[in-house]
């Protein structure tokens, strides 16, 4: 009898297993983005956000040229930094509700680099 339950408890337990991952991959499926990807954009916009700063004076340096670079982009790097890495705390936070629709990335481009 022993034996028979411990038998029945494992034939249960890997088809529970298996159906488990079919499950996990059609779910990946179904949606645009999934919170596995929201969690990891928030972590990496988290811990890359500090690199919106020298992207933005290169830019602005190519745009409106040096005094652009070190007079106007300071202040928007900043600012980039700041709400990029605000977004990414929220994104880690809420890597499970489906918001924006579908998980989409609440900034483009989704990555500093």
């Amino acid at each position: 009898m022993r034996l028979w339950k411990n038998t029945f408890f494992k034939i249960v337990f890997s088809i529970l297993s298996i159906v488990y991952l079919f499950l996990i991959f059609d779910y990946q499926l179904c949606f645009a983005g999934d919170p596995i990807r929201k969690l990891g954009r928030g972590i990496a916009n988290v811990a890359t956000g500090w690199g919106e700063f020298p992207k933005e004076i290169l830019q602005e340096t190519e745009r409106s040229g040096d005094i652009g670079g070190l007079l106007v982009a300071p202040f928007k790097g900043i600012a980039k930094f700041i709400g990029r890495t605000v977004i990414g705390v929220y994104e880690v936070i809420t890597f499970l509700i489906p918001l924006p629709r579908n998980y989409e990335p609440v900034i483009e481009p989704e990555f500093v680099f």
